[in-house]
């Protein structure tokens, strides 16, 4: 199913709904907590509005070969304004809601979710969620660099309608996952009033598994590894196209690199590695991606697509990235000094390295057809600095710069990216 009401008024209802049975119904034992923004608790109930704001700038100097133009880019953007809400209504059932704008489009859905705990470490979530990737995982208002590369763009899936379950214990998470599209997009349908012209209407299918554990938990060192596997089928909507954007979410995807749409069926397998030692970590991330093809517009021998990152990242100032154990994922960083204290704030320098192969699209298609729709399957890899400063705990200002090319498998279609990157961030 899709959503069918418009955001602003999804999100003024949620928010009535959950005043009415978090708040008033114990509006004469509540108290209040800042936590970016108010949040109201009794007992085993609380609601809490949430948001963010983050403003970018992008500053691009593309080189590209054969007749392809070059050219340079320059974009101030908002590049998410979000408002929410979440909340508990009792130990057992809890919910979120958030959505906006995203890149200066329409208003989409991110978190919308109602999570059932049956036990203290078992939870069953069902809505447009998340379930694998340490990064994907991880918030935007809390990974290291402004975007994920071409591992959040194909190597995981971002927020799809699912049924998720987990269970947990203090290092370590076990989670499944039925999953299907976005709840942003429209509904496959296929069928008209005509007997004759109606057809299969079955959007697209995937389960998806994850294990985390944290062998070492220290209060200088800690250690996460993780291995996931997913099976997705593309049902009767478009076939899976492996595409990406040069370390951003500006500009077209696949417009430097992609496969085409090619896959009728993929399994993929991945895993996760992250080594935090007070204030410097390493992060990194690989998935290998087995292709079948669909064969009436893709014809060709099954390909693999492989895809990760690594990065390094240092804290002059002291600070230490902050590891979820419980759930394997990143959370907010605990700034030592904010400027609210009179202190600095604090510094984070990074270095990331990411890489794409996409070459077996093409050397495996057989049709002339085939290739040309794979002619953009190159290699791309690159280098990003990345440098963010936090005055307090819920603002960030952020710049990346990027070094990217893409390798072509096709004479002539390759491309060299200079990138510069700002960001603005406010999150309550």
């Amino acid at each position: 199913m899709r959503n069918k009401t418009s955001l602003v008024c999804g999100a003024a209802l949620g928010a009535m709904l959950a005043c009415g049975l978090g708040v008033a119904a114990h509006a004469q034992d509540n108290t209040i907590a800042w936590k970016g923004a108010p949040q109201w608790t009794n007992d085993d109930v609380y609601f809490k509005v949430r948001g963010r704001i983050l403003v970018d700038g992008v500053f691009q100097d593309v080189d590209r070969e054969g007749a392809a133009t070059d050219y340079k880019t320059s974009n101030i953007r908002g590049r998410q304004v979000f408002l929410g809400i979440e909340g508990k209504l009792n130990n057992y059932i809890a919910y979120k809601a958030e959505g906006g704008w995203v890149n200066g489009g329409n208003p989409t859905w991110d978190d919308v979710v109602i999570e059932i705990k049956p036990t203290e470490t078992t939870s069953i979530l069902i809505g447009n969620v998340k379930a694998t990737g340490l990064e994907n995982l991880t918030s935007t208002r809390f990974t290291t660099f402004m975007d994920r590369g071409p591992y959040g763009d194909f190597g995981v899936d971002s927020y799809l309608l699912s049924v998720v379950g987990k269970v947990q214990g203090p290092n370590w998470s076990v989670t499944g996952a039925v999953q299907g599209d976005s709840i942003n997009n429209a509904d496959i349908n296929n069928t008209s009033s005509a007997a004759n012209t109606n057809q299969n209407s079955q959007e697209r299918l995937g389960f998806t598994g994850r294990v985390h554990y944290a062998p070492l938990l220290s209060d200088t060192d800690k250690v996460h590894l993780a291995v996931s596997a997913r099976y997705r089928n593309h049902g009767n909507e478009g076939a899976f196209n492996y595409q990406g954007r040069p370390d951003t979410n500006y500009g077209t995807n696949g417009l430097y690199y992609k496969t085409g749409a090619i896959a009728d069926r993929d399994t993929t397998l991945a895993a996760e590695g992250a080594w935090i030692h007070g204030p410097f970590s390493v992060q990194g991330e690989y998935s290998n991606i087995s292709v079948e093809r669909l064969a009436t517009t893709a014809p060709g021998s099954n390909p693999d697509v492989k895809v990760g990152y690594a990065f390094v990242s240092f804290w002059p100032t002291g600070e230490t990235r902050n590891y979820d154990p419980v759930a394997g994922e990143m959370k907010r960083p605990k700034i030592l000094n904010p400027i609210t204290a009179g202190g600095f704030g604090g510094v984070e320098l990074a270095l990331r390295y990411d890489y794409a192969d996409l070459t077996e699209a093409y050397k495996t298609a057989s049709t002339p057809a085939s290739k040309t729709l794979s002619q953009d399957a190159g290699k791309y890899t690159a280098w990003t600095l990345g440098v963010n400063y936090y005055p307090t705990a819920y603002v960030r200002f952020q710049a990346n710069y990027t070094d990217g090319s893409v390798d072509p498998v096709v004479v002539g279609r390759g491309t060299d990216i200079k990138q510069f990157q700002l960001r603005a961030q406010l999150d309550f």
